[in-house]
């Protein structure tokens, strides 16, 4: 099978390298011309100047661009592609491009797919990737086939659903981290701290530190092109200052009663299994 990956950035590479072990023929493309011409080389695969040339004789092509550029690249593309192949796009947001592949009129099996790992993934085993099938077809059946043969989990949803649930998963655990290492940079003492580290900071602040080897670009997106982003962040901000005011109240059974609600949510047994791998890590162990 012959792919055309469309952007060749730090995810177009990694889905470039997983059909070179696929053994499929792979040509990249990118707006900046010398770079796809640079990472092809690099991965020992094809090259195209332009996104048309490169998805001309696909079967299978991968936009992997910004995310507020998906929705304009994957309708300038389908104009481009033979009939019966599978457009796909990597997107961390669904709801307008998935809007964008309903309204085109090509004879094309179109489908949009959200990779829920980053680029330091050594393999798929394991991993989840969640569908959005729009107009899916046989050639979409056979690349979920081969992802689900690989290891990875395939999740299909719509996509309002996996918006509403990547403002959990993603924009409030990346707020949660980027306003974690924008707090530290006022506090005083931060490396005498690190030697005074506790677990539960050795593992917050290497989630700081993991946060920041990502692209702020990719970030900032995550956070304005989700339309449940705001409320995500609104629920945490409104729970940060219940919670500042109680303890500025010198209401010391705050912390318990959020103990007991999340303890009601999650059980017993969730919380117990995290604190034992928490030490696990903490300790070299895991």
């Amino acid at each position: 099978m012959k792919v055309a990956l469309v952007g060749a950035g730090v995810m177009g590479r990694w889905f470039a390298e997983f059909a070179k072990r696929n053994r499929w023929d792979v040509v990249m493309a990118d707006v900046n011309v010398a770079k796809a011409k640079r990472v092809a080389k690099e991965l020992g695969v094809g090259f195209a100047k332009t996104d048309a040339e490169a998805v001309a004789g696909a079967q299978l092509t991968i936009v992997a661009v910004p995310i507020a550029k998906t929705p304009e690249v994957v309708a300038e593309v389908s104009r481009h592609m033979r009939k019966g192949t599978l457009l796909m796009d990597i997107a961390s947001a669904k709801t307008e491009v998935a809007e964008v592949m309903r309204k085109l009129d090509v004879p094309l099996e179109l489908v949009s797919i959200h990779p829920l790992f980053g680029p330091g993934a050594t393999s798929i085993k394991g991993k989840c990737v969640v569908a959005v099938p729009v107009k899916p077809g046989k050639r979409y059946a056979r690349f979920k086939r081969r992802l689900i043969r690989r290891g990875a989990r395939v999740v299909e949803l719509g996509a309002d659903e996996h918006d509403r649930l990547m403002a959990i998963t993603q924009c409030l655990t990346h707020f949660v981290l980027m306003s974690y290492v924008s707090a530290l940079r006022s506090m005083k003492g931060l490396k005498r701290a690190q030697e005074l580290q506790t677990p539960l900071f050795a593992m917050l602040f290497d989630l700081g530190k993991a946060t920041l080897a990502g692209n702020p670009e990719l970030y900032g997106e995550v956070q304005v092109l989700n339309k449940y982003a705001s409320i995500a962040r609104s629920n945490l901000m409104e729970a940060c200052r219940s919670l500042d005011l109680a303890f500025r109240a010198r209401d010391v059974k705050a912390a318990r009663q959020i103990f007991e609600e999340a303890l009601s949510m999650l059980g017993q047994k969730a919380p117990k299994e995290a604190y034992r791998r928490l030490y696990e890590n903490f300790e070299g162990k895991g």
